[in-house]
């Protein structure tokens, strides 16, 4: 009985081996693609919300720089943008939670504290509704204005620029992206405070 169990182990341990090996393998093979093609896909995305800009800079440590401030926790990178070696804005990675998990927003301001683009990358978003998130009707209303109050989510009757019509049947998401954009705005606020130093 000893050997009858033996063998099939030894082959099930091989086989275990011989397929960690070939993944692995595969992996080595197709790691610098994969980061070659996440880098350029977030670098467009810096452009898409920015395209006044042709240079981005990543501002490394300003997250350690403004602590633990709540209203900021949402951003995870900064870049600030340039035309032609003049400042253009700023751009901002936030990563906010969905209805569906973790989403991951790009965020373009300008130098005058307009939200130039607003662009939604990874996410569980339902298809069909919170995906909607990512489409023109909503994304418009967050583009092309400069905010005088915080951003905030309404189901009708907007009466201003800084409220935001919810996408029916997707509030959680609506209020994720505003989140994030709100962000962004605040962190955005920080950084010219912080230039006028």
């Amino acid at each position: 009985m000893r050997h009858s169990i033996i063998k099939p182990t030894l082959v099930l341990v091989l086989v275990c081996v011989v397929v960690t090996s070939a993944l692995a393998f595969t992996n080595s093979l197709t790691k610098d693609t994969i980061d070659e093609r996440l880098r350029l896909e977030a670098e467009n995305a810096r452009k898409e919300v920015l395209s006044s800009a042709n240079d981005f800079k990543a501002l490394d440590g300003i997250l350690d720089a403004v602590g633990k401030n709540e209203s900021l926790m949402h951003v995870k990178e900064v870049f600030k943008a340039y035309s032609s070696g003049t400042p253009a804005g700023y751009v901002f990675f936030v990563l906010v939670k969905g209805y569906g998990g973790d989403m991951s927003l790009t965020v373009g301001i300008n130098s005058e504290g307009e939200i130039s683009g607003v662009s939604m990358g990874e996410n569980n978003e339902t298809p069909g509704l919170g995906s909607k998130a990512n489409e023109e009707p909503f994304k418009s209303q967050l583009v092309n204005i400069r905010p005088e109050e915080k951003l905030k989510v309404v189901k009708a009757n907007k009466s201003k620029p800084e409220e935001i019509d919810a996408i029916s049947g997707a509030t959680i998401t609506s209020k994720a992206v505003v989140t994030g954009v709100q962000s962004a705005l605040d962190m955005w606020d920080e950084l010219k405070n912080r230039e006028v130093e």
